[in-house]
């Protein structure tokens, strides 16, 4: 784990997970309702110097304010691939909201709650997605149907997604290519959906060679970076994208130092607990 940071306080990063309700004879687990992320995130994450913590659904708005207050980032995760399996042979695949409208609601509300505060987002694959569908722009159903001459977006072979298979085009003066530092770079593909239309202030910061957007970025925000690929999975292998999540990290820490290193809800709960206690002890003088 790297340097931390001021007085070694690791920021904390929020990590979405999938959900599956059980109720498909296709489910994880049949009958019952589970939450499941790879932990390729975490990994990710905590190697670029960050404390990583997962993020449950919830319909509360209540509960979902108390996560953003309480971490400096949130990576909004790809995944759901079993839900999607069951819909292959669709010639429209559904959308993110009908695929998962649970996650879908619940992330859509996170995510314009971290925006509001101007939390550092990073998505991946679906979460690229869900910064584009819930800022106003446009999916393609499936690239294989609508985009002329289309790579294999889904190169799904094991061991899955530890393989570059194509190259993206940074655009110059974009923040991903400050942070790369790299007009190309490699990636793994691991979707059947894109970025169809990109609403401001988010711009397009990198395309495949067929022309499918393959990240996003706002320019509006302190660190609002999507990507279409699974850089998670390679960082290790590919030091162009390990430069990617210490660059969130990194937006991180500042949130957190500009907010005056704050603690998380739950410390600073505790904190007022012991400071009531002892206050107490010393009106008793005990």
């Amino acid at each position: 784990m790297k340097e931390t940071g001021t007085n070694g306080a690791a920021p904390v990063i929020g990590i979405t997970m999938a959900f599956d309700d059980g109720t498909h004879e296709e489910s994880l687990r049949p009958g019952v309702a589970i939450h499941q992320v790879s932990a390729a995130y975490a990994w990710a994450v905590e190697h670029a110097g960050a404390a990583p913590v997962l993020l449950p659904l919830t319909a509360s708005e209540e509960v979902a304010r108390a996560y953003v207050r309480m971490v400096d980032g949130i990576m909004f995760s790809g995944g759901g691939g079993a839900v999607r399996r069951r819909h292959l042979d669709r010639a429209v695949l559904p959308d993110l909201r009908a695929l998962a409208p649970r996650r879908y609601r619940f992330e859509a509300m996170l995510l314009r709650l971290a925006l509001e505060e101007d939390v550092p987002v990073l998505g991946i694959c679906r979460g690229h997605q869900m910064i584009v569908r819930v800022l106003g722009g446009t999916i393609y159903s499936r690239i294989d149907r609508h985009v002329p001459e289309a790579l294999n977006h889904y190169a799904g072979q094991p061991p899955l997604g530890r393989a570059v298979v194509h190259s993206i085009a940074v655009e110059p003066g974009t923040m991903l290519h400050d942070i790369l530092g790299k007009r190309t770079v490699g990636v793994n593909s691991l979707h059947r959906q894109a970025a169809k239309r990109v609403p401001a202030p988010v711009i397009v910061s990198a395309r495949a060679p067929d022309g499918v957007i393959e990240a996003v970025e706002s320019t509006a925000h302190r660190f609002v970076v999507g990507i279409q690929s699974h850089p998670e999975l390679i960082a290790s292998t590919v030091p162009a994208w390990r430069r990617l999540f210490e660059a969130f990290v990194a937006a991180a820490r500042e949130r957190r130092r500009a907010a005056g290193e704050r603690v998380p809800g739950r410390d600073a709960e505790a904190g007022e607990l012991r400071s009531g206690a002892q206050e107490r002890a010393l009106r008793s003088g005990t």
